[in-house]
């Protein structure tokens, strides 16, 4: 996304973020080195990694930063905003990027780059589609009252650009109503389905982080409606994305609105339409447990893992959910595969050491749960004080 400048004179429309600066309290940013004395600390802290990553970036040491998010997503496959840094990153090293993709004009040698850093860009939001959008480059909008004047169609078509960028920082109070009022102004009493897609898309998502759930779903059913009929990219959204992520998005939404019903149907659609979105398989699996129907969260799992097999996140998860349905002695050589596959993960270790004690197991429940404390970050809290609770009662 390009940086840009606007100048005004006069105020016209208040943009209404969280609140006004006074009333803020924010602790200071911790110091380059102090992230760097963390990352080394907590090895296996994916997000110490990112935030490091997103220094080092931001100071254009962008070989650091690179490595940083690789690391990310070296301990979590999951990770998904160091995915999305992966995939945006390229257009730091190359500024130009951004516009010759837009015109159409990208250069042979780096047609590479941008279908990769594409890729990556689809994969963090198909993890996550509230994923993280930071990028660097260009100014945040301020968290505070945001004022512009009104200079008739530059000031609309401004508001589509502070709404697009104020997301991708975060401010998504601001995106929202910065949307909000491009919406009044370009398309007054208009119907909801006349509205561009990037808008739909991007307003829509600051609503779900948010959580004002009924307007983000009403934005993706659209979305979902209008790509049934005819799917079309729009320039605003980064990557591009067909009717069955729209309906894969919209489940997910649901699933946060506590709809699990919805979510589970579309869940299904979704697959009927593609068994290899896998985390379509994860999340209908991650259902299936919340109503302790073990075999269709195993059977969920095992798809995921069909559907992506070099994933040893999905492995891990299959273990646990092994472990929660009371089939330890199934768990136990899942999570000794996970711990191979990734012996970066301490959720591996973690849950092996709670299914040798369930099958009693003494000895190779200190081994795993004491591995596990040499992995685990030491923001990982809960588990943590649960592991040494678990090896001082141990025989």
């Amino acid at each position: 996304m390009p940086s840009r400048s606007f100048f005004f004179g006069g105020i016209a429309i208040a943009l209404a973020s969280w609140a006004p600066l006074a009333a803020q309290s924010t602790p200071p940013e911790p110091t380059l080195n102090q992230l760097e004395a963390r990352a080394r600390q907590d090895s296996n802290d994916a997000d110490a990694h990112y935030e490091l990553g997103l220094r080092y970036w931001l100071v254009n040491r962008l070989p650091d930063a690179e490595r940083e998010f690789h690391q990310a997503t070296t301990v979590d496959p999951h990770f998904s905003p160091a995915v999305f840094a992966l995939g945006v990153i390229p257009y730091a090293r190359h500024p130009k990027l951004w516009d010759q993709e837009r015109k159409g004009k990208i250069p042979h040698d780096l047609q590479p780059v941008v279908d990769e850093a594409t890729r990556l860009q689809y994969r963090a939001f198909i993890l996550d589609p509230l994923v993280d959008f930071r990028i660097y480059g260009a100014k945040p909008p301020d968290e505070g009252m945001f004022v512009i004047p009104d200079y008739g169609s530059y000031t609309t078509d401004f508001l589509a650009w502070l709404g697009v960028e104020a997301y991708d920082y975060e401010r998504y109070q601001l995106s929202l109503s910065a949307l909000q009022h491009f919406v009044e102004r370009a398309y007054p009493g208009r119907p909801i389905d006349s509205l561009p897609s990037g808008v739909l898309f991007y307003r829509g998502l600051a609503a779900a982080h948010l959580a004002i759930w009924p307007d983000a779903i009403t934005d993706f059913k659209t979305l979902l409606a209008r790509s049934q009929k005819e799917e079309q990219k729009d320039s605003l959204i980064l990557f591009p994305l067909n009717t069955n992520d729209y309906r894969y998005t919209l489940a997910v939404l649901e699933m946060r609105a506590g709809r699990p019903a919805d979510a589970m149907n579309l869940l299904k659609e979704t697959l009927a339409n593609d068994l290899g979105l896998y985390m379509a398989h994860v999340h209908l699996a991650d259902l299936y447990e919340q109503y302790q129907m073990w075999n269709d969260a195993v059977a969920e799992r095992h798809r995921a893992m069909d559907a992506n097999p070099d994933d040893a996140t999905l492995v891990r998860d299959l273990g646990a959910t092994l472990l929660h349905a009371g089939r330890a002695a199934e768990a136990e050589p899942v999570l000794r595969q996970a711990m191979d596959a990734n012996p970066r993960d301490p959720g591996g270790p973690y849950a092996l050491g709670l299914a040798e004690q369930q099958l009693n197991k003494p000895a190779e429940a200190r081994t795993a749960l004491t591995r596990f404390l040499a992995l685990a970050p030491s923001s990982d809290t809960r588990r943590i004080a649960d592991a040494r609770d678990r090896l001082a009662k141990l025989p």
